[in-house]
């Protein structure tokens, strides 16, 4: 499972070259992408963008995969991209929907401030 990717198949010796061990490495992250996640849905229902019911769901949920996480009983399933990717699908399995905005809701967080902010949004210029 790919979050970005569509319906096109992606060449085996590409993914592999671009992505190697990534999965492996990832799980380094995990206990830390989780605690991000807490704070981040947070702040998206703090905005408007995540309903008080969903949060508690996602909250709740997150908290039982932080746990997996520091039991060791966390593991990134082969053909799930990354670590962000692994909690997402466990979350959707897990709660339905409410589990997809996590990221759903941080793409319209950034969409909004783009659009009130134009590029001063971040203190960035949006241009490389």
């Amino acid at each position: 499972m790919k979050l970005w990717q569509k319906t096109n198949d992606v060449n085996k010796a590409v993914e592999q070259f671009t992505v190697g061990r990534d999965r492996e490495m990832d799980l380094f992250l995990a206990e830390a992408d989780v605690l991000g996640s807490l704070a981040h849905t947070r702040m998206l229902e703090s905005i408007g963008l995540l309903g008080s019911e969903d949060l508690a769901n996602v909250q709740r949920e997150l908290k039982n995969i932080y746990r997996d996480i520091t039991a060791g009983k966390f593991t990134i399933e082969e053909g799930v991209e990354d670590v962000h990717s692994q909690v997402e699908f466990l979350l959707t399995q897990r709660i339905g929907d409410a589990g997809k905005k996590r990221s759903t809701a941080a793409v319209r967080a950034m969409t909004r401030c783009w659009s009130t902010c134009g590029s001063s949004c971040g203190g960035r210029s949006g241009r490389s």
